[in-house]
C-alpha cells in the first residue's frame, strides 16, 4: 500500500502504518475515528496513520468535504480540520467549510477559500481514487494494517489484534523500524 504524500500522522519511522481509505460523508468512517484515537493512544510512536480519500458518489457532500480536508492539507492543517468534518458531518456543505476553516488555529482561512473555490479536482482525491478500486477498497472505511486488509467500522480489538501482530512481526525482522514499510510492506507489494 503506497503512502506517497498522503496525510500521515505519527512517525514516518513507526513500527505499523495503518491506511484508511475514507469518505467525510460516510457514517461508519465517523464512528471508525473513536477506535482510531483508542489506536493512538495505546500504541503511541509505534503506530502511523494515512488517510486516503474515497468519496463515495451517493454522498452529496463527500467530494467537496474531501477538497476542503485538502486545501487545509496545503497548510499543514489536515489531521485537526479533518476531524472537524467528522464531528460535524451532519453540517456538511461547502458553506460550512470556510467557517470551520477559522476555528483551526494557523489556517489563512482567505487561502483556504481560494483553494475549495477552484474548479478542478484534486489530483489527490483522483490518485486515491484510482487506488481504492486497485485494490479493493470498495467501501468506507476501509483499512490496510501494514497492507493487511480490515473493512469496516471495526470496535478496537480487531484492530488491536492485528496491530499487535504485524508490531511483532516488524520487530522480529531486523529491519529497522524507519526503514521497515518500505522495505517489508511496499517491497512486498512490488513496489
Amino acid at each position: 500500500m503506497p503512502i506517497d504524500d498522503s496525510p500521515a500522522e505519527g512517525p514516518a519511522g513507526a513500527w505499523v502504518t495503518i491506511v484508511e481509505f475514507t469518505d467525510f460523508q460516510c457514517p461508519f468512517c465517523a464512528r471508525a475515528q473513536e477506535t482510531l484515537r483508542l489506536l493512538r493512544e495505546k500504541y503511541g510512536k509505534s503506530v502511523r496513520f494515512v488517510r486516503k480519500h474515497n468519496p463515495l458518489p451517493f454522498h452529496p457532500h463527500a467530494r467537496s468535504a474531501a477538497l476542503a480536508a485538502e486545501c487545509a492539507n496545503e497548510q499543514g492543517r489536515f489531521w485537526p480540520y479533518s476531524r472537524i468534518l467528522f464531528e460535524r458531518q451532519s453540517q456538511l456543505g461547502p458553506e460550512a467549510y470556510a467557517a470551520w476553516a477559522r476555528e483551526v488555529p494557523g489556517m489563512d482561512v482567505d487561502r483556504f477559500e481560494a483553494c475549495t473555490a477552484r474548479s478542478e479536482p484534486s489530483p489527490r482525491i483522483a490518485r486515491d481514487q484510482a487506488l481504492a478500486a486497485k485494490v479493493g477498497a470498495n467501501g468506507t472505511p476501509t483499512f490496510f494494517i501494514n497492507g493487511r486488509r480490515l473493512v469496516g467500522a471495526q470496535p478496537l480489538e480487531p484492530f488491536a489484534a492485528l496491530v499487535d501482530e504485524e508490531l511483532a512481526k516488524a520487530k522480529a525482522s531486523g529491519i529497522p523500524a524507519k526503514e521497515y514499510y518500505r522495505r517489508a510492506v511496499e517491497a512486498a507489494d512490488g513496489r
